[in-house]
């Protein structure tokens, strides 16, 4: 029963495991008991060791686990509502700790710094999502817009509604960045494509886009450090349409 609730026959061999976390650290446990550790949160009276293997059989690993959707966490014989929705929440607490523990003073005048601020917000993301690091004159972060989300190859921006939320921010630079959740940390011809359009559309509200960042789990790039950001002066005219594919 997903989710069920049984006796608590294990509840000794429970202890032992909290008690092995206490003295020796989560890193002393394999992935499976990472994942039958944290499934105690969500079923208090069942074994949840073989719960934890299915999930490592079916996805492959434990990072993967963590990076499931709901939907296809529940996929898994005995993962119900509770269990999906649990080992979601704290991916997404860990993001939301990521994001929250970058400096707040940062000044992306850097390559480095950029990507040091930027990857954080796609920290275990299948999905493709686009952001628009919205900063002052001297580079320093004002707002991280989420511009767009899509699917893992491909996401549609809503240009209209991306100009009102970036005129509201008072901003007068911007760095653009999206990941790839299945291929390299290198710009495609679209890339650069949506990139000339944001910044056609930006720029009459005064808004330079100095880079654009793309992430691919641990590694990222620059696009300006590659030469390849867009010469905006040198394809004139200014983007109409309402939305864009990226």
């Amino acid at each position: 029963m997903a989710d069920g609730k049984e006796r608590p026959i294990h509840e000794n061999h429970r202890a032992r495991m909290q008690a092995r976390v206490a003295h020796n650290g989560m890193e002393s446990l394999a992935e499976h008991e990472v994942l039958e550790y944290m499934l105690y949160l969500a079923i208090p009276r069942q074994d949840t060791n073989p719960l934890a293997h299915r999930l490592i059989d079916h996805f492959g690993s434990f990072c993967r686990v963590m990076e499931a959707t709901p939907q296809e966490l529940m996929q898994v014989k005995g993962v119900g509502p509770r269990s999906a929705q649990l080992i979601s929440d704290i991916m997404e607490f860990g993001r939301y700790y990521a994001v929250k523990k970058r400096k707040k003073q940062a000044t992306l005048d850097t390559t480095a710094n950029a990507i040091e601020y930027i990857k954080p917000l796609f920290l275990g993301l299948q999905n493709e999502v686009l952001y628009i690091i919205l900063m002052d004159d001297s580079c320093h972060p004002l707002y991280d817009l989420k511009a767009a989300e899509g699917v893992p190859n491909h996401v549609s921006i809503d240009t209209r509604k991306l100009l009102r939320d970036v005129l509201r921010s008072n901003a007068s630079t911007a760095i653009l960045a999206h990941n790839h959740p299945t291929g390299p940390a290198l710009p495609s011809a679209t890339d650069q494509l949506t990139t000339l359009k944001i910044m056609q559309l930006l720029a009459p509200a005064g808004i330079s886009i100095l880079d654009h960042i793309i992430v691919a789990g641990e590694n990222a790039c620059s696009m300006a450090d590659r030469g390849r950001l867009p010469d905006i002066s040198a394809h004139p005219g200014i983007l109409n349409a309402a939305s864009t594919d990226f």
